[in-house]
């Protein structure tokens, strides 16, 4: 910048403040942009607001005093020290220089009025951020006692207290900005430096914090621990450059931004994800209104594993994780791993028949029209209902372990603490391998305990056939689902991720992390079955063929079968009739120690056993292995191999109906190289740190070095400047929509967190003490003492000692 000599305002200016003329100035510029003073001992308090002014100038109050009386003169370098007739660059060099200045020796900066003619600013001031009063309407007093008041406002923390300090810069004829006047001393203390990080003006969400709040929201860590996070990273608080108010200040205007578009945003999204994957397949269904009533997706990977293993399907719509009390619904699979995997999603607004027939229709749809072989969920008559119409091929199985949560609630009370009827019950339900078996043992429980006129039991025989194992044990790998625990652990696997009401964008955000982290367990079991060997337990070939396909967690069970060939069965009669042979094999392993009968087609090799576990689990049994070993038969037949259990299951390459292939989405390689450019970078920076920490020189050098380098890639790259709206979209991953056709119900409440709602499973309600005339009358329970049916607990039970 040029040598000048600063001169007073220009006369084109209007009312400026007591100009005068100052001192000569040198032409050395420094980092603000600004002509540096050559004499500064000449700059005094006389160009404050106490001076006389002139007639030409705009009348000014008069300097107000802190409650003592006294003012306060800020202290610091005369280099960063403000001083009539500096000189800018421009108006950002003045705030920059003007802040840099205040927070250093200790208050806060509030921008004051100012004069623009052409979008070109001709003068402004800079006030102190406790110039002026706050209005009389701010400041009126409500009685915050009174529940039914009005005219409630939160309580705000009064700062103004007419603080003068200020400086004022206007525009000369070469386009530079000089300051004119200002008033240094103040009317209250100033911030001590431990608190001037806290300083309104010196805080500053940065983009670090907003990097790593968007990062964690997608971890499900809230804003609280985002900023925690942040602190810990910086060493210290005053290293953030904001408060957790701040960060939370800064969400809360996403979530505001999305509150009215939320639906139409996640539906956005994923016609996003439809264009950069033909296979990702998403539907939904609105009313006359244009709320959002019914969503269904699956992605590609989820299309991939039901081609795979749609023999079994678990389905639960017993869990809210939306603010808007939406059903979240999903359809759940088990990989070649034993792993629960997600196979598709719906929201819905609610649960009648019709609803879940749009939603079993979208399933279908999605999986080109191939129903599952069983699918097990809750007690629900629309459910059912549904499932009967769309799904008619489909085996229909209840959930055990909802049927036998209820047994206390439905039995006497002197039956509640009986462990014998439990015993007896249980090994009626879970051991019964036939259906005669099954209804015999059933009757005698019934006839034991006096239980056959009670009618929610003469309800569950009804629909044995829906609940009980013995009924299943013909069907195909119906054994491997029960109950809906596979949805269970579904639900409590995504709550770690979702754990309050969210937003659609929020939520799908999370579970998109979730899914990922869910898909990373698989590739890692991958990884384990292909590049490592299990330990053998035997010398038995067999065994070492079955680790050589299967995955180590189903070879894990078929270990334990051929241990147990090994150490509890034995043939004890073999029958020839033609070319099939009829063995006898005993079972010293069961409690009861049975005899199963395997029969072995001698020209096939294929064997059956009266066990059915290979039917009901996919596992071949210990008396089919009983028998190949004896008929030296050293490796598994064919028929034994499910493809669904084998390591290599997922090699093929699947399509869908319209010839999209079923993968992953498409691997965009020059964001994997930025992504792997950013990673590198960021782990030699750490590691730089961490070597130049141990001096202050290193860490000098290394400042030194960033500078230099951020000055290079300016020079060579155009810096481009983003709205907070546009930090926002790339963060959701698509735009904020100009237009809101699909909309949200508007009658919800949405506190308190995620969790599952009392539904189909849970009609009857929790004994509750009932009240007579006024008085409560207290339920009889158990004590975990004297263990009695009594009306007292543990803590007050007369038998403790």
């Amino acid at each position: 910048m040029e040598g000048t000599s600063a001169t007073s305002p220009s006369p084109i200016l209007a009312c400026p403040p007591n100009p005068r003329t100052v001192p000569t100035i040198s032409d050395s510029v420094n980092s603000f942009g600004m002509t540096e003073l050559s004499d500064a001992n000449s700059f005094s308090e006389i160009n404050s607001r106490m001076l006389p002014l002139s007639e030409f100038s705009t009348p000014k109050k008069r300097q107000c005093f802190s409650q003592d009386g006294s003012l306060h003169k800020p202290v610091c370098d005369e280099a960063i020290k403000p001083m009539v007739g500096m000189r800018f660059d421009d108006i950002a060099s003045v705030e920059a220089f003007y802040k840099n200045y205040a927070h250093h020796v200790g208050f806060g900066v509030r921008l004051g009025s100012q004069r623009m003619v052409n979008n070109v600013i001709h003068w402004k001031r800079f006030l102190c951020a406790r110039e002026g009063y706050r209005s009389t309407k701010d400041t009126h007093t409500v009685d915050y006692l009174d529940k039914n008041a009005s005219n409630k406002r939160r309580k705000v923390k009064i700062t103004r207290c007419g603080c003068d300090a200020h400086i004022y810069v206007n525009r000369d004829s070469e386009g530079k900005y000089n300051i004119a006047s200002m008033v240094e001393h103040h009317n209250h203390e100033l911030v001590s430096p431990r608190k001037q990080h806290l300083i309104r003006s010196n805080r500053k969400v940065s983009e670090r914090a907003k990097l790593t709040l968007f990062d964690c929201h997608k971890a499900s860590i809230g804003p609280a621990q985002a900023y925690r996070l942040l602190h810990v990273g910086a060493g210290a608080f005053d290293g953030v450059g904001c408060t957790k108010k701040d960060l939370q200040n800064y969400y809360s205007e996403f979530k505001n931004k999305i509150k009215n578009c939320d639906a139409q945003m996640l539906v956005d999204q994923f016609g996003r994800l439809k264009q950069l994957n033909a296979a990702f397949f998403f539907e939904y269904d609105v009313d006359e209104d244009g709320t959002l009533l019914r969503l269904f997706w699956a992605d590609a990977t989820s299309r991939k594993n039901y081609s795979h293993f749609h023999d079994v399907l678990s389905f639960d719509s017993t869990y809210s994780t939306n603010q808007y009390n939406y059903i979240f619904a999903p359809f759940t699979g088990i990989n070649h791993h034993m792993q629960s995997v997600f196979l598709g999603g719906g929201f819905l607004l609610n649960e009648a028949t019709e609803d879940y027939k749009w939603l079993f229709e979208a399933f279908l749809k999605s999986m080109g029209g191939v129903a599952p072989g069983v699918i097990i969920t809750d007690e629900s008559g629309s459910m059912r209902n549904a499932i009967e119409a769309i799904l008619p091929n489909t085996v229909h199985r209840l959930c055990m372990w909802h049927i036998m949560r209820k047994v206390p609630d439905k039995v006497p009370l002197e039956l509640r603490t009986n462990e014998y009827f439990y015993k007896w019950l249980n090994s009626c339900v879970w051991n019964s391998e036939t259906p005669t078996e099954f209804e015999e043992s059933w009757k005698n429980v019934m006839s034991r305990f006096d239980l056959e006129t009670n009618e929610w039991f003469g309800k569950c025989y009804h629909i044995r056939g829906s609940w009980v194992p013995a009924y299943f044990m013909d069907i195909p790998l119906a054994g491997i689902l029960r109950t809906t625990s596979r949805s269970e652990s579904e639900n409590s696997f995504f709550k770690n991720f979702i754990r309050r009401k969210l937003a659609f964008v929020e939520f799908w955000l999370r579970f998109d992390t979730a899914l990922k982290c869910q898909r990373q367990e698989e590739l890692v079991a991958d990884h384990t079955s292909l590049h490592t060997t299990p330990r053998l337990m035997t010398c038995w070939e067999i065994e070492r063929h079955g680790s050589l396909i299967f995955t180590h967690e189903v070879f894990n069970l078929f270990q334990s079968e051929v241990l147990a060939a090994r150490e509890h069965c034995d043939v004890q009669d073999t029958k020839d009739v033609g070319d099939l042979k009829i063995m006898s094999v005993s079972d010293q392993s069961h409690p009861k120690n049975r005899v199963r009968e395997v029969n072995l087609q001698t020209t096939t090799m294929i064997t059956k056993c009266s066990c059915m576990l290979f039917e009901n689990k996919g596992i071949v049994c210990r008396h089919v292995i009983r028998v190949l070993r004896g008929a030296k038969i050293n490796e598994l037949p064919n028929f034994y191999i499910l493809k669904r259990w084998e390591k290599m299951c997922k090699r093929d390459i699947v399509y869908d109906g319209d010839g999209n292939p079923l993968d992953d989405n498409p691997i965009d390689y020059v964001d994997m190289e930025t992504r792997r450019k950013i990673s590198v970078a960021r782990n030699k920076f750490e590691d730089l740190i961490r070597h130049a920490k141990n001096s202050s020189g290193g860490l000098d050098l290394l400042h030194s070095g960033l500078c230099d380098l951020e000055s290079t890639i300016s020079q060579s790259t155009l810096a481009v400047a983003h709205t907070s709206q546009q930090e926002q979209e790339s963060f959701v991953g698509s735009s904020f929509p100009t237009q809101v056709d699909i909309l949200t119900p508007t009658n919800i409440d949405a506190r308190g967190t995620c969790s599952r709602i009392k539904g189909h499973r849970d009609k009857e309600k929790k004994a509750q003490p009932k009240k007579k005339l006024g008085v409560t009358v207290r339920v009889p329970r158990v004590c975990g003492t004297c263990k009695e049916l009594v009306l007292h607990d543990s803590r007050k039970c007369p038998k403790k000692k």
